[in-house]
């Protein structure tokens, strides 16, 4: 399920923002010493504020040119590289990450590049540009930006060759982008600060909860540094995040859950890549024993641990009962989709066109009715569009932001290709339909898998459907974690190698 390492580019190259102002690491310190592979910097349980080191006074600028590499690990392999950099001007900055990475998954490895630039102008700090670019072998997506009279940003999206054109409105200021270098700069243990941060993915602002939780003193380079610890709390994607930096501001690490890592090194080790890790192998959870004939279940009931706060929401469908830390699922498979009229007109969220969904262009409209042929009624048109997806998308591991006209042109995808084609192709013909993002039992990992599905709504009861698997009923082994909004997604980033299964009945 890839969407997990999209969170990891999105995350990490938000973070990165707020390094990019920092001076680069000392060329004379190797690789070794960065920070070792394995080992991230110890973070002091509890320390006294009367007890923590004194900052040293940073004496470098604010906004100064200056290029960072990064490691990016995943599960503690070495998955890619990124690079950020500050560029000021007497009247701008721009902040610039660059991220290489590539993913096993499928028994193939899977290249995926994000670019990301943002402008800020620096009289009145707005952002007045922003460039975003993430491609994979099937194609790219691409937004570019810009602040008009009004103050607002106007945006172009190019999404399966397909040009859109919106506006947005944004608060985010060149303070917020430098928000965790400014709070180790100042070293108030306990000083928390809120920023704004737009997500062009997502095509939203985000709030940023900045706070600045510890410090000590670590070797570095041979010399004692106080270094600090920052929680960053993406607040509308329950993302938690924590990074360790020096007193000019310059982060050293940073850790998304208990799955993603990047770290500061050398160019030439941030680019050295020795492993690839298989996502979908390390990702399964697997039961005391295997599951069989999983297609003629009607209802499971799995107790499992490691949730947290961030619970999977209960619904007729999924049952969810919390018992201390364990959580208790009740699980049923859905009833057969009603024989009810396809409905004239579109209404409502879920029959949208987006950048991203691109249910109202003329190609995937195309398509969509010749799928269906002459059905009239809602259970037979998605019966037809689950078995053109499932023949028509080759599965394939693509580690990329997905878009339903891209995958229709391609015809190659894992998971959330097959689901966000299967949404794009029901909401042409006016089907409330959305994608949902979870966990669903892989046969051949004996395991639960990350994995993506969709659901369509006929006479006001959402329906879960599987275009990956062929399951117009989808079968009782999936747990719904979050929607297929990108924000959404994003929580389930914190379960990745948290969760395990204790019992099935």
């Amino acid at each position: 399920m890839k969407h997990s390492i999209l969170a990891l580019l999105c995350v990490v190259g938000l973070w990165a923002c707020d390094t990019q102002d920092a001076s680069p690491i000392p060329a004379t310190a190797p690789a070794s010493e960065v920070i070792a592979a394995n080992e991230p910097p110890p973070v002091a349980e509890k320390s006294p504020e009367q007890d923590a080191p004194k900052p040293v006074r940073a004496e470098v600028p604010l906004y100064e040119q200056s290029t960072l590499f990064y490691g990016v690990y995943l599960n503690a392999h070495k998955t890619g590289w990124m690079k950020v950099e500050m560029i000021p001007s007497d009247s701008q900055v721009t902040l610039r990450t660059y991220l290489e990475a590539k993913v096993g998954g499928m028994g193939k490895v899977s290249r995926v590049v994000l670019d990301e630039t943002r402008t800020y102008d620096r009289g009145t700090e707005a952002l007045v540009k922003l460039s975003f670019e993430q491609s994979a072998e099937t194609g790219s997506v691409r937004v570019e930006a810009k602040r008009d009279a009004s103050g607002a940003l106007k945006l172009v999206v190019n999404a399966g060759s397909a040009l859109t054109s919106h506006t947005v409105t944004t608060a985010e200021s060149l303070s917020d982008a430098v928000a965790v270098r400014k709070l180790a700069r100042e070293g108030t243990l306990g000083k928390k600060v809120v920023v704004e941060q737009f997500d062009p993915s997502a095509m939203k602002t985000m709030k940023v909860e900045h706070t600045l939780v510890a410090a000590e003193k670590k070797m570095f380079g041979g010399v004692e540094v106080p270094f600090l610890q920052i929680e960053t709390n993406y607040l509308d994607m329950g993302v938690l995040e924590n990074s360790w930096a020096d007193a000019t501001g310059r982060l050293f690490e940073a850790k998304v859950g208990g799955f993603f890592t990047a770290r500061l090194e050398s160019e030439k080790e941030a680019k050295r890549q020795d492993y690839t890790q298989d996502l979908l192998v390390s990702a399964v959870v697997k039961p005391p024993a295997p599951i069989r004939n999983q297609d003629k279940i009607e209802e499971l009931q799995i107790t499992m641990q490691g949730f947290g706060k961030t619970l999977p929401a209960a619904s007729e469908r999924q049952g969810v009962v919390q018992e201390s830390d364990k959580v208790i699922l009740t699980l049923r498979k859905d009833g057969p989709l009603p024989t009810t009229p396809l409905p004239e007109k579109a209404a409502g969220e879920y029959t949208k066109s987006t950048p991203f969904i691109q249910a109202a262009n003329p190609q995937i409209q195309a398509v969509a009715r010749k799928v269906i042929g002459d059905a009239t009624t809602v259970d037979i048109a998605v019966s037809r569009l689950v078995g053109f997806v499932y023949e028509h998308v080759k599965d394939s591991y693509v580690p990329s932001f997905s878009n339903s006209l891209e995958v229709l042109q391609s015809e190659r995808g894992d998971c959330t290709e097959h689901s966000v084609l299967f949404v794009g192709l029901a909401r042409a013909l006016k089907i409330p339909a959305r994608v949902a993002v979870g966990i669903g039992y892989w046969p051949a990992g004996e395991g639960f898998g990350w994995h993506a599905w969709a659901e369509v709504k006929a006479n006001g009861k959402w329906y879960t459907v599987d275009p990956t698997w062929n399951q117009v009923n989808a079968d009782a082994t999936h747990i719904k974690l979050a929607d297929g909004d990108p924000m959404q997604q994003a929580r389930i980033v914190m379960l990745l190698g948290k969760l395990s299964i204790l019992k099935v009945n």
